[in-house]
């Protein structure tokens, strides 16, 4: 048995149970470190700090693993990716409009890259994409994926660029260690330069009331912050003007069908339902238990 790591944020060993490993390895498959999949309600692990308030897996897969498996993951989710990227960018406007720099903008697990578009129009160059999966880096059009760099989110993946704006959208969770992430962060932003991620809330209302039937408990997801471990993690990188907000997510009702944790027979019924009516491609907003969160490197 591996040993068990600090919390990733405080470093605090002092813990409570949060919820046992529940994995079958008969459902696990190419969707599983895929993003926008099927829940499949499956997870690690889990404990809540004392110290800071994270849930997070004392014993996450190693680094190999997680790096292979993001790598080989399918990618099934653009039409839904594309309608993150627009929830984000209405969230992220103000921020962005309060920077000074227009040097480079980096996205962190870009996915297909969806929202570098948006950040080439808000006056970045260059834009840079970071996403593991060769699947979600073949699946974007031709003008995004030239902006694409495949890996794991390092340094050298970024070497003598001049960055004004870091963003990472769902992906905090994935990553096994996100100190080290945010750490690395500050470290390449300019002075004045922010960084903008988005996570699940554990503590959220809904996400409290579906407990472990939340689509938020996944076996991917190494963390789980609440706003005051959010802050928290940001702080301790050095980051100020720290600001938090919920955030509304925009998707078809036929998508917000499938996270939910109704049997799947219920789940077809209601989508051939929504399809008569007309109705399940239509745009739903609502509040699920994400924030945003966005730092300022001094100056």
């Amino acid at each position: 048995m591996s040993q068990e790591r600090a919390c990733p944020v405080c470093h605090s060993r002092s813990y409570a149970r949060f919820a046992d490993e529940r994995i079958d390895p008969a459902r696990v498959g190419a969707l599983t470190y895929a993003s926008r999949k099927p829940p499949e309600f499956m997870c690690l692990r889990l404990v809540r700090c004392l110290g800071c308030d994270l849930v997070y897996a004392p014993t996450p897969p190693a680094e190999d693993f997680l790096q292979a498996a993001y790598s080989e993951a399918d990618f099934d989710s653009g039409p839904e990716a594309l309608a993150a990227a627009h929830t984000y960018a209405a969230a992220l406007g103000p921020h962005v409009q309060a920077l000074a720099g227009r040097n480079a903008a980096v996205d962190v697990g870009a996915g297909s890259g969806p929202l570098l578009p948006y950040l080439q129009a808000q006056g970045f160059a260059p834009v840079i994409g970071i996403e593991p999966s060769r699947a979600a880096i073949e699946a974007a059009p031709p003008a995004t994926r030239a902006m694409l760099r495949e890996g794991m989110f390092s340094a050298a993946l970024l070497d003598g660029e001049q960055v004004s704006l870091i963003t990472s959208f769902m992906t905090l969770e994935h990553m096994r260690d996100p100190g080290t992430f945010v750490a690395t962060a500050h470290g390449l932003l300019e002075a004045g330069g922010a960084i903008a991620v988005v996570v699940h809330d554990w503590r959220a209302p809904l996400n409290r009331l579906l407990g472990l039937r939340s689509p938020i408990i996944d076996v991917e997801h190494m963390q789980l912050f609440s706003p005051r471990a959010l802050r928290e993690l940001l702080q301790r990188a050095g980051f100020e003007r720290i600001a938090l907000q919920p955030i509304r997510n925009a998707y078809p009702l036929r998508y917000w069908l499938r996270l939910t944790p109704l049997p799947a027979g219920a789940k077809g019924l209601l989508l051939r339902l929504l399809e008569r009516l007309g109705l399940a491609d239509r745009q739903v907003a609502l509040k699920v238990g994400n924030m945003l969160a966005v730092g300022v490197k001094p100056r």
